[in-house]
C-alpha cells in the first residue's frame, strides 16, 4: 500500500530558525578590547545568547529588541555581532527581506571584522537566504567556502554550524542521503562541545530526513529521543515541532483519526498565534486524513479556505494541496479538474525533487485513467510510480552507514563508563572544594544582586528620560503650553469622536514692535504672561497651544459659536489687563481673534482656514477684537467703536 509521506516547510523553517540562532550564539565574544565601548548590559545579553539555553522564539525576539536598544550607534563591533543574531530571523516566505539581506552583505569580502567568526556566520545566513530565494547553486558554493574557511580556523563550533547548513540545504533539495551525512557530522560535534539543546534540535532535522526518505521507523526512533529530552527540560515550543512531525508519521502509517487530532490541535495554535499562513498550511494538512476518512465535504472546505494563501512560494504545501485536490476530485468524479491538479502537483514535486510527493500522485492518476478506460495511460503512470518507489528503496538502503554514525555503539558506551568512574573518583575532592568555594559564591551572588539593582536603576532612569523627552516634544519650551503637534493630535481625536468643537485663532497685536522697541527678552516674558492669562480664562476641558511666534490656538470641545464668542470676549478683556509696568512698557497688550466652529469638516485644515479668514477680518477692522467666521459682519471692538 502507498504511504502518505509528507514534507513540511513550516516545520523545517522553525527548526532551522531556532538552530541557526543556537549555532550562532556560541561564536560571539563578549570581552571588550581596548577599542570597544564599555556596555555591560549589552554584553550580559550577548552572554545569554551564548548559553545554548535560549530556545523560545518569543523570548529570543524580546531579548533581541532589548539588545538593539542598548547598543550605541558607533559601537560597530557589537552591531556586527547583533547582525549575526538577527539574520536567522528573516522569514523564509519573505523574498524581499531575504534579497535585502543578500544585497546588504554583498561586500563581506572587502570588509574588515574584529571577530573572525562574524563573516562566517553572516555567510551562513547568506547561504540560507539564497536557498529560500531559489538560488541553490549559490547557496551550495557559499556553504563549501565556509566549510573550507572554518576548517582552516580549526573552530569546532563553526565547523558544526557549516555541516548543519549543508545538511539543511541537502534536505531542502530532497537529497536525503547527503542531508543525513552532514547532519550526523554536525550532531556529533555539537555533542562533543556540550551544546545539548542544539544537538537535540539537530536530531529533529535528522529525523525529518529519514521521514521524508520514507523510513518512518527510524524517524520515529529519533523523534522519541528528542521528545523525551524536551519534555524533561520543559521546552514546550520545541516539543510542539516534534508533535507536528509525529502527526505526519501517523498520517503515513494510516492512523488517520489520530493524525487529524494532531493537526486540529496545531491549527488552533496557529489561529491563536494570529499566523494566517501557518493556519492555511495546517488546513491543507487536515484535508489529507479527512479524505482518507471519506469526509470529503470537510476536506474540500479546508482546501478552499487554504487555497488563496498557498502559493508556489510555499513549495511543499502548494504541491500537496493540489495532490489532495487530485484525490478529492477523483472521489467526486470530476476528472478534468483532477488532471489539472495533477499537473500542478507534479510540476511542484519535480521542481523540488520531491519523490515522496510523486509516489502519492502517480497511483491516483493511474487509478483515474483506469476508471476512464484509458489503460495505456494508467499503466504508464503505474510504471512511473514503481520506478520512483524503487529509487526511494535504494536510497533507504544507502543510509545505513550514515545512521550508524549517530548510534551509541559499544565503544562510545565504554568511553562514557570510563568517564563515569573517573567522575566518581573525583567526587570526594570536588565536595571538599565546594565547601571552600561557598563563601566566594555567596560574595559573587551578592555582587551580582548589587549589579542587577544598579542596572535596574539605570534602566528605570532611561525609561523615565524617554517618557520625559516624549512629553517635551509636545510642549512649547518658552510658554510651557502645548505646541502645534499636540494641538493637532487633540483635533484628530475630536474628529475621530465626531464631536463638535470650536477654535479660537489668537494673534498678539503689534508684537514685532515689542521685540523691536524693548528687546527679545521682554518679548519672551510677554508671551509667557499672555499664555498664562489665556490659560486662566479657559475652561478645564479646553486646550491652549502656541502654534507660531505670537500665535496661539485655543481648542474648545463641545462648544458652539456662542460659547466661543463669549470666551473670546473674556480673553480680549483679560489680556488688556496684564500689568505691563513691570516690563517698562507704556502700552497694554491686545489680541485679535478669529473664531470658527465645526460644521462638516473632517480635518483641521479647513477649520483653521476659516479661523484664519476671521482673524484677518479682525485685524483689518483695527485689531483688538474678534470675528466669528459664521457671521463675519458681527465684528466687535471691546471699546464699543
Amino acid at each position: 500500500m502507498q504511504k502518505l509521506i509528507r514534507c513540511r516547510k513550516n516545520t523545517h523553517y522553525l527548526i532551522g530558525l531556532v538552530l541557526f540562532i543556537l549555532m550562532f550564539v556560541g561564536q560571539l565574544p563578549f570581552k571588550a578590547d581596548a577599542n570597544t565601548l564599555e556596555n555591560e548590559a549589552a554584553d550580559e545579553l550577548f552572554s545569554q545568547f551564548e548559553s545554548d539555553q535560549l530556545t523560545s522564539s518569543l523570548y529570543i525576539d524580546e531579548k533581541l529588541l532589548e539588545l538593539k536598544a542598548l547598543i550605541a550607534e558607533d559601537d560597530h563591533q557589537r552591531w556586527q555581532q547583533y547582525k549575526t543574531l538577527t539574520c536567522p530571523h528573516i522569514p523564509s516566505g519573505e523574498p524581499d527581506q531575504l534579497q535585502d539581506f543578500v544585497n546588504e552583505t554583498d561586500d563581506l569580502a572587502s570588509r574588515s571584522f574584529s571577530v573572525p567568526s562574524t563573516p562566517v556566520l553572516l555567510n551562513l545566513c547568506r547561504a540560507r537566504a539564497f536557498m529560500y530565494l531559489g538560488d541553490l547553486q549559490q547557496a551550495a558554493q557559499i556553504n563549501q567556502d565556509v566549510l573550507t574557511q572554518v576548517q582552516t580556523l580549526q573552530d569546532a563550533k563553526l565547523t558544526a554550524d557549516a555541516y548543519f547548513s549543508i545538511g539543511q540545504l541537502s534536505l531542502f533539495k530532497g537529497q536525503f542521503i547527503g542531508a543525513i551525512d552532514n547532519l550526523s557530522l554536525s550532531f556529533e560535534l555539537y555533542q562533543q562541545l556540550g551544546y545539548w539543546n542544539t544537538a537535540n534540535i539537530n536530531i529533529i532535522s535528522l529525523a525529518s530526513s529519514y521521514r521524508r526518505l520514507g523510513d518512518n521507523k527510524k524517524a520515529l526512533y529519533y523523534y522519541n529521543i528528542v521528545e523525551e529530552h524536551f519534555t524533561k527540560n520543559d521546552k514546550p515550543n520545541l516539543l510542539a515541532i516534534v508533535e507536528q512531525s509525529l502527526a505526519y508519521i501517523k498520517l503515513d502509517n494510516g492512523d488517520y483519526q489520530e493524525s487529524l487530532d494532531y493537526f486540529e490541535k496545531i491549527y488552533a495554535v496557529a489561529n491563536t498565534a494570529n499566523n494566517p499562513l501557518y493556519a492555511a498550511e495546517m488546513a491543507v494538512d487536515m484535508s489529507a486524513p479527512l479524505i482518507k476518512l471519506n469526509r470529503l465535504d470537510e476536506a474540500e472546505r479546508w482546501l478552499n479556505q487554504a487555497q488563496p494563501l498557498i502559493t508556489p512560494i510555499n513549495y511543499s504545501h502548494f504541491g500537496y494541496m493540489h495532490a489532495y485536490y487530485l484525490e478529492l476530485r477523483l472521489h467526486q468524479g470530476r476528472y478534468l479538474e483532477a488532471i489539472e491538479h495533477f499537473n500542478q502537483a507534479k510540476n511542484s514535486f519535480d521542481k523540488y525533487n520531491n519523490k515522496k510527493g510523486l509516489t502519492i500522485i502517480y497511483p491516483i492518476i493511474a487509478e483515474l485513467f483506469a476508471e476512464k478506460g484509458d489503460f495505456k495511460s494508467a499503466n504508464h503512470w503505474h510504471h512511473e510510480f514503481l520506478t520512483v518507489h524503487n529509487q526511494m528503496d535504494e536510497a533507504a538502503w544507502a543510509t545505513f552507514n550514515s545512521e550508524m554514525r549517530i548510534r551509541f555503539d559499544s565503544h562510545q558506551l565504554e568511553k562514557q563508563q570510563k568517564q563515569l568512574i573517573e567522575f566518581q573518583t573525583l567526587k570526594a575532592t570536588q565536595l571538599e572544594a565546594l565547601t571552600k568555594k561557598q563563601q566566594l559564591q555567596y560574595v559573587a551572588i551578592a555582587l551580582t544582586f548589587i549589579l542587577l539593582v544598579i542596572l535596574a536603576f539605570f534602566f528605570i532612569k532611561l525609561i523615565r528620560k524617554s517618557i520625559q523627552y516624549k512629553q517635551l516634544a509636545l510642549i512649547d519650551p518658552l510658554t510651557e503650553v502645548p505646541n502645534r503637534l499636540y494641538a493637532y493630535k487633540v483635533t484628530k481625536h475630536l474628529f475621530r469622536k465626531q464631536q463638535a468643537f470650536s477654535i479660537l485663532l489668537i494673534d498678539v497685536d503689534h508684537f514685532k514692535a515689542v521685540n523691536d522697541n524693548y528687546g527679545h527678552d521682554v518679548g519672551d516674558i510677554s508671551l509667557q504672561l499672555i499664555a498664562h492669562t489665556i490659560s486662566e480664562v479657559c475652561r478645564k476641558e479646553d486646550t491652549l497651544a502656541r502654534i507660531g511666534g505670537e500665535e496661539f490656538l485655543l481648542l474648545m470641545p463641545n462648544a458652539q459659536a456662542e460659547d466661543a464668542i463669549s470666551l473670546a470676549r473674556r480673553v480680549n478683556n483679560q489680556v488688556k489687563l496684564i500689568d505691563t509696568d513691570s516690563l517698562s512698557m507704556s502700552e497694554c497688550f491686545t489680541v485679535s481673534i478669529g473664531i470658527a466652529t465645526t460644521s462638516n469638516e473632517t480635518s483641521i485644515s479647513p477649520l483653521l482656514k476659516k479661523a484664519d479668514i476671521a482673524l484677518y477680518q479682525a485685524k483689518n477692522a483695527g485689531r483688538d477684537g474678534y470675528v466669528n467666521y459664521q457671521s463675519p459682519v458681527d465684528f466687535q471692538r471691546e471699546d464699543g467703536q
